[in-house]
C-alpha cells in the first residue's frame, strides 16, 4: 500500500513539475523571441542589417521573414542570415532549385556568399517569392 501511494505521489510530482518547468521555459523563450523581434523592427526602421538578429531568432526556433529588394518583375535580392558556402554550393543550389522550379533562371550569390540574387524567366508572384525564400530558412518575406 505504501509503495503504491509513494509511486502515485512521485508520478504526480513529476507530472506537475514537468508542466511548470516547460511553461517557464516556454515563457522565457517567448519573451526572448519578442525582444529579438522588437530589436529587428528597430533595425529595419533604421535601414540596418538584421542578419545577426535573424540568426538568433532561428536559433530560438522562430524563423523571421526575409527582407527582399525586388529589382524588377523578374529579379529580387536578399541577404541571408546563414553562411551560404562556396561556389560548389551555389552550383548545387542552382541545379536543385532549377529542377524544382522551371521558371527559375539563376540564383547568384555575392562574392562573399552573404547575399543572393534570384532571377526568373516569368513575372514574379508573391507565392513564387515565398516558395523560393523558404528554401533559405525564412518564414515568408517582406519588401523594404
Amino acid at each position: 500500500m505504501y509503495y503504491c501511494y509513494k509511486t502515485r505521489l512521485l508520478r504526480y510530482v513529476l507530472s506537475v513539475s514537468t508542466m511548470v518547468f516547460s511553461t517557464i521555459s516556454f515563457g522565457q523563450t517567448s519573451a526572448h523571441v519578442d525582444s529579438l523581434n522588437s530589436v529587428r523592427s528597430q533595425l529595419i526602421s533604421n535601414g540596418q542589417s538584421t542578419s545577426e538578429v535573424d540568426m538568433l531568432l532561428h536559433q530560438a526556433g522562430s524563423n523571421s521573414k526575409c527582407i527582399i529588394q525586388q529589382l524588377d518583375d523578374f529579379t529580387f535580392t536578399f541577404v541571408s542570415y546563414r553562411p551560404l558556402g562556396d561556389a560548389q554550393r551555389e552550383e548545387r543550389v542552382n541545379l536543385r532549385l532549377k529542377s524544382h522550379y522551371p521558371y527559375l533562371n539563376v540564383i547568384d550569390f555575392s562574392d562573399d556568399f552573404t547575399s543572393v540574387r534570384i532571377n526568373c524567366n516569368v513575372q514574379l508572384t508573391p507565392a513564387m517569392i515565398n516558395e523560393l525564400v523558404l528554401h533559405f530558412g525564412y518564414n515568408g518575406y517582406e519588401i523594404h
